[in-house]
């Protein structure tokens, strides 16, 4: 059982590095953008969202000014919150 926690402890980390990764050859866009995106498609506030995840308000803030990245644990809460796979955040913006 220990085992077993480490190691999905270290691919946790893993995730976390290769999201970061992603984000960082984004083309511009972030993270925070596609949150945003969701934000308005369900006319929502970040507020609201923090108030129903747990996840805090300052979170948010920190990620929009680039203090922070999500890490995978908050985009599973945000993405099943939305209704979208974790992808949705790591995928490209076509264009």
């Amino acid at each position: 059982m220990f085992n077993v926690v480490i190691e999905l402890y270290h691919i946790s980390e893993l995730k976390s590095m290769f999201i970061y990764e992603i984000d960082m050859k984004n083309g511009g866009e972030n993270l925070y953008e596609k949150f945003v995106a969701l934000l308005q498609r369900n006319g929502m506030t970040a507020y609201r969202v923090s108030k129903d995840t747990g996840i805090s308000a300052n979170t948010f803030t920190d990620w929009k000014n680039g203090r922070s990245k999500p890490k995978v644990d908050k985009l599973k809460i945000l993405a099943d919150y939305f209704g979208v796979s974790i992808e949705y955040f790591l995928e490209e913006k076509a264009g």
